[in-house]
């Protein structure tokens, strides 16, 4: 009878540690980044037939509107006029529309006004230039920007299944390349002031996919810092990585926003992969990372595992930010 009494309160004990470990792992399954779909829609925005995306092009505005009938389907509501394709003309070419793609997922029970938190990544690459020694003349921007976009698509659909008390602004800006214009016109909009007081924090995704676990990370405008760049930081940490900040720098949309007073963060990988020497590290990227070439392009031996650590993270980030417990 003494054994059964002391052993009454451990089995019970035991099977809730077993269900809380299998809801664990149930929920990190859940909550894991889709790399087949990243993949996926980055191999399509990357591919011939899409021309490098270059500006005013019939191919950029055609990604421009598959990217707005994508946040559509998942719900996204207008944020700037009727609709979630945003367009705007500019100095250069006056007489030509380009498109702003910008759409707010509402907040749990539905609603998109208060508190904002954006994450964006640019639509646009360099279109077709001089070729490489190959002969390939289409500059694809697989790395710069198509796999930043998949990876804001698989923390949308995730943000979709479990929305925050914050609602989440996705914006894929064109024109990046050519001196950050969709930004500054979006920006210039007589209906963007209001908007943009409200955005608490707002996360830049253009600084390439890591072909490895990165352990180092440049955030830049997170000096000086904000309360959504400590979540960032902290986020950062627990999961064994160092950071430095830095001021905002004008190498990405997200920097005009900070001149409005929006705080940013804009994540750079560093040199340091899990599990990588720096000979490993160097190699890799001169097979995967081709800045403004060409051959920055779809290819299948590249490695996700980097990619699936950065949107995870990217995902904790929109968790913590859109949690109204959390003050930003």
């Amino acid at each position: 009878m003494m054994r059964l009494c002391r052993w009454k309160p451990i089995i019970p004990a035991l099977g809730l540690a077993l269900l809380a470990a299998a809801a664990r792992r149930i929920a990190a399954q859940q909550s894991s980044a889709d790399t087949v779909a990243i993949a996926a829609l980055a191999r399509d925005l990357s591919s011939d037939a899409n021309r490098g995306r270059g500006p005013w092009t019939p191919e950029n505005e055609r990604v421009a509107r598959q990217l707005a009938r994508m946040l559509e389907a998942l719900g996204a509501k207008p944020v700037f006029g009727p609709s979630v394709l945003v367009p705007f003309t500019t100095a250069p070419r006056p007489n030509d529309t380009v498109y702003n793609v910008a759409g707010v997922l509402p907040a749990r029970g539905g609603a998109t006004s208060g508190d904002l938190v954006g994450i964006t990544a640019h639509l646009d690459h360099l279109g077709v230039g001089p070729p490489d020694a190959t002969g390939d003349s289409i500059y694809n921007g697989f790395l710069d920007d198509a796999v930043s976009i998949a990876m804001i698509f698989d923390v949308a659909r995730r943000y979709v299944k479990s929305p925050g008390d914050r609602p989440l602004v996705v914006m894929f800006f064109n024109l990046e390349e050519q001196g950050l214009l969709g930004a500054k016109a979006l920006a210039a909009r007589a209906d963007a002031a209001p908007v943009i007081s409200r955005l608490k924090l707002l996360i830049g995704v253009d600084a390439g996919s890591p072909a490895g676990e990165a352990m180092t990370w440049q955030l830049m405008g997170a000096e000086p810092p904000s309360a959504g760049s400590r979540i960032v930081d902290s986020l950062a940490h627990a999961r064994g990585w160092t950071t430095t900040a830095s001021p905002p720098r004008p190498i990405n949309d997200v920097f005009v926003f900070a001149q409005r007073g929006v705080p940013i963060v804009f994540p750079i990988p560093g040199p340091e992969w899990r599990g990588y020497t720096r000979d490993q590290h160097d190699e890799a990227m001169r097979k995967f990372d081709h800045y403004h070439q060409p051959s920055d392009q779809w290819r299948p031996d590249f490695p996700w595992t980097g990619t699936a650590f950065y949107a995870n993270w990217l995902w904790a980030i929109v968790q913590r930010t859109t949690d109204a417990r959390e003050h930003l």
